[in-house]
């Protein structure tokens, strides 16, 4: 059944016979209460919502005790292997720069499959380092829990820190794009207004992609992440849940805050430009403004004779 329009909702002419200031407010009222009658015509989703967000906000994790922490700590520091596997990387850099100036474009001799070895061989001793370091990080990361402050904070970095990669290129990709709009910019071709109007729908679009570009590289890490505390089948599907109804509720909500602030800008805009033009529009017809331009239009017809019915004599100069 098509839903009936709202009897106390303005429509385009009431808000066109408002004052500009007024009929902004009310343009941003009526798209913020349409906002409000879709949220609760979906209360499922609304409600997902909601708790994402109350995990966002107040989920830190369980404490853990004083002793279960030191221990925690003193298995972190004897599993880290973060110098022997900054030595490695470098040995296999090395490695690998020897093999590249010893090949050919499309052959390598005796002397580069020399270095090619030696390559794989630093390549098998960086992997097993990271395994070996991963194991034993896995083993302490068990003593605390999935359900633990640390696997909560743990999350938390990863998750922002792919927000904040997602942010980085949507403000990458929009200031290019800025930059080539003032490029092919014309103000013969179009108006400034629609500049602008199509920038900001390409800055919402970047937004988006980075933003929802974001969210999928952290669910992704998420189930590793989640693994790597060993926890028992049941905690690691609520705690992967969790993290992802939290992660998806809060890119959400930035999108829709940013959708709605342009929204509602370029509603109040719309309609203050609406009224304005229709108070222009009354003044124009106006006697007294028709008067006021005719007289103006004759005094500057006399300035331009020069005020005596004669043109004004120009020298010239040659």
């Amino acid at each position: 059944m098509a839903q009936q329009p709202n009897a106390n909702m303005p429509n385009q002419q009431q808000l066109a016979t408002m004052e500009p200031g007024e009929a902004a407010a009310t343009a941003v009222g009526v798209l913020a209460k349409a906002t409000l009658a879709t949220a609760k015509n979906h209360p499922k989703i609304t409600g997902s919502w909601a708790l994402g967000l109350v995990l966002v906000i107040f989920a830190t994790g369980f404490k853990v005790s004083a002793d279960v922490a030191r221990s925690y700590e003193a298995d972190m520091q004897a599993v880290d292997l973060s110098e022997p596997i900054a030595k490695a990387a470098n040995k296999l850099r090395g490695a690998q720069q020897r093999q590249y100036e010893a090949s050919g474009f499309f052959s390598c001799d005796a002397r580069c499959q020399h270095y090619k070895q030696a390559a794989a061989a630093a390549q098998a001793e960086l992997d097993g380092l990271q395994r070996t370091e991963a194991a034993g990080l896995s083993d302490a990361k068990r003593g605390v829990g999935v359900l633990s402050e640390y696997a909560v904070a743990e999350t938390r970095d990863t998750f922002w820190t792919s927000f904040a990669g997602g942010k980085s290129f949507a403000k990458r990709q929009s200031m290019w794009d800025l930059l080539f709009t003032g490029l092919r910019y014309s103000s013969r071709d179009e108006s400034t207004a629609s500049v602008v109007l199509r920038w900001l729908v390409q800055l919402l679009f970047n937004f988006t992609l980075g933003l929802c570009g974001a969210l999928a590289v952290f669910l992704y890490k998420l189930w590793g992440l989640t693994m790597s505390y060993q926890p028992d089948p049941l905690s690691a599907v609520a705690f992967a849940a969790a993290a992802a109804l939290a992660a998806t509720s809060m890119v959400a909500t930035y999108l829709f805050a940013m959708y709605f602030c342009a929204a509602s800008g370029v509603a109040a805009v719309g309609a203050a430009a609406a009224a304005q033009a229709r108070i222009e529009g009354q003044r124009r017809q106006d006697p007294r403004y028709r008067m006021q331009q005719d007289a103006a239009r004759a005094a500057y017809a006399d300035q331009r004779r020069g005020g005596g019915g004669q043109p004004r004599y120009r020298a010239h100069y040659y």
